[in-house]
């Protein structure tokens, strides 16, 4: 463990699919200060990233912790969705600095979770209890992560994995048809085959067999019927995914929903069947009416959690 005398200053960097955050968290007060934001696709390598980051803050921090959408399991790493591989001691040697530690992007909103303030979070329906307890987050992105914090008398421990992978069900004739389409597609219809950026053109197409729209096109295209469908389809399928993790976790505390496509469309998942759906657990359905559900607004939230982390080094 470092002691506190040794670290005095970290660069953290959240770094998903498609954007990288980047900032510097001193330890002494763990203010989170100097965020810039940077495009994957302009750069060659995460290395390359970080490097120029420190040229444009002209900062030396003493160590670095990264959270990263990728499994994290010894000192290599490589990304899901990204054709980009590193080690972690590599790292430390191109930027400068002691020590760099990675956890997954998903553990990084775990530390978040019971950090994020009331202002930072949007609640979507009513729940009929307000408790402690467990908490666990789903956010579709590029891809779909999940996780969990897990209450303790200590405080808590983040539970990660790679949950985006479970497989998706329907809960009637017309979704299961909407599956079967992706299954052929893919093989397997995951939950992220559907709850992500791409899983949202993937449904569309297995609704109206149309291309050519984005996800990001599709999501706003509220007056459309097609896209309007299309995305009162996601709510319902992110509603079920939603109920299972919180069983799974037991999160009377609150089910939180990160990740980029979601906390542009708050209207929409208000008014749409995501709460019902989440909701509908037969003779569990008190249970579920009795946990909360909110959409993470904090523009954010994976820098929060590394910040939350380093506390724990």
């Amino acid at each position: 463990m470092l002691g506190p005398d040794h670290i005095r200053s970290w660069l953290i960097a959240d770094v998903g699919a498609t954007t990288s955050r980047c900032a510097l968290l001193q330890a002494s007060t763990f203010e989170v200060s100097a965020v810039l934001h940077y495009q994957n696709d302009e750069s060659e390598s995460l290395q390359e990233i970080l490097a120029n980051y420190l040229l444009a803050t002209d900062a030396s921090p003493t160590n670095c912790a990264l959270a990263v959408a990728a499994p994290v399991d010894g000192d290599d790493v490589g990304m899901s969705n990204r054709n980009w591989r590193f080690n972690r001691h590599e790292v430390s040697r191109r930027i400068g600095v002691e020590e760099t530690f990675v956890i997954n992007d998903f553990e990084a909103i775990a530390y978040a979770l019971p950090f994020i303030h009331d202002d930072h979070k949007a609640e979507i329906g009513h729940a009929t209890q307000y408790r402690d307890g467990n908490v666990a987050a789903l956010g579709p992105g590029s891809g779909l992560g999940m996780t969990a914090w897990i209450r303790s008398s200590s405080g808590g421990v983040a539970m990660s994995g790679e949950g985006g992978h479970i497989t998706l069900s329907g809960r009637d004739e017309k979704e299961d048809l909407v599956i079967a389409k992706i299954r052929e597609r893919f093989g397997h219809c995951s939950a992220e085959s559907v709850l992500s950026g791409p899983g949202i053109i993937a449904l569309h197409r297995a609704m109206h067999d149309v291309d050519g729209l984005s996800s990001e096109e599709i999501s706003a295209r509220v007056d459309d019927p097609l896209c309007s469908a299309t995305m009162d389809q996601f709510f319902r399928f992110l509603g079920s995914a939603a109920a299972e993790l919180a069983l799974i976790t037991g999160a009377l505390g609150g089910i939180y929903i990160a990740g980029g496509i979601v906390p542009d469309c708050i209207e929409q998942i208000r008014k749409s069947d995501f709460r019902r759906r989440f909701e509908d657990k037969d003779s569990y359905r008190d249970y579920m009416r009795a946990i909360p559900t909110w959409v993470v607004t904090d523009p954010t939230p994976g820098l929060t959690g590394l910040s939350a982390f380093v506390r724990q080094v």
